[in-house]
């Protein structure tokens, strides 16, 4: 098992007000504060600059939802499915997504800081043009995967599958890669440099120069 990065948890009040009607206190909220909002769906929330703050996501449904430069402070989702929900140019700060489907999520241009990504199905979800600082990706598959232009501080990668996925001027300098499927992934080689990776993960990386091996 790979080291993980210490990273901040949510901070959470004592008491949460629970959520009795969706469309008053989500769809039309231009900011949801100090909520547990459980075994729901939320349909249609397209908001630039929504706020969420100090808040708890279990058992929700996102459909159809745009969070695009959503303000995303001390929360945590908990078997949610946010596939295809957009979280592009976003700042997300102290976040946990446990148990979720990210399927084809939106994550680029974002500032992600102190956020645990665990047993989450993320295929193709995308990355690219991000800063990630103090992030630990877990148990997780996030096949197909984008991470363009990423610049990494301080991340950690366990038990995560990132086979056919795509790296472009991303640096996995010094980034322990030994416990997760990297193969079939798309990376320049001054990407993959001063990597730490398995004898077979480097076999299979000498295709990137070319090499044949007999």
């Amino acid at each position: 098992m790979s080291k993980l990065i210490k990273i901040q948890k949510p901070k959470f009040i004592d008491e949460f007000e629970e959520v009795n009607d969706i469309f008053e206190e989500i769809l039309i909220a231009e900011k949801i504060q100090n909520k547990l909002i459980e075994n729901a769906t939320i349909d249609g929330k397209s908001d630039v600059g929504f706020t969420i703050d100090s808040c708890i996501f279990k058992n929700i449904i996102f459909k159809n939802c745009n969070f695009q430069n959503i303000d995303l402070l001390d929360a945590r989702f908990e078997n949610c499915d946010l596939s295809n929900t957009s979280f592009n140019s976003g700042s997300i700060h102290r976040v946990e997504f446990i148990n979720c489907k990210l399927l084809g999520c939106k994550f680029d241009d974002s500032n992600i800081k102190n956020v645990l990504f665990h047993n989450i199905l993320g295929k193709y979800i995308n990355f690219s043009f991000s800063k990630i600082n103090s992030v630990n990706i877990v148990e997780s598959n996030v096949q197909e995967s984008v991470f363009q232009e990423v610049r990494l501080d301080k991340t950690a990668f366990n038990n995560t599958d990132f086979s056919n996925s795509y790296f472009n001027k991303t640096s996995l300098s010094k980034m322990d890669l030994t416990t997760c499927d990297i193969s079939g992934i798309n990376i320049e080689i001054n990407d993959v440099s001063g990597a730490i990776v398995t004898p077979l993960q480097g076999l299979d990386l000498t295709r990137l120069m070319g090499i044949v091996v007999k």
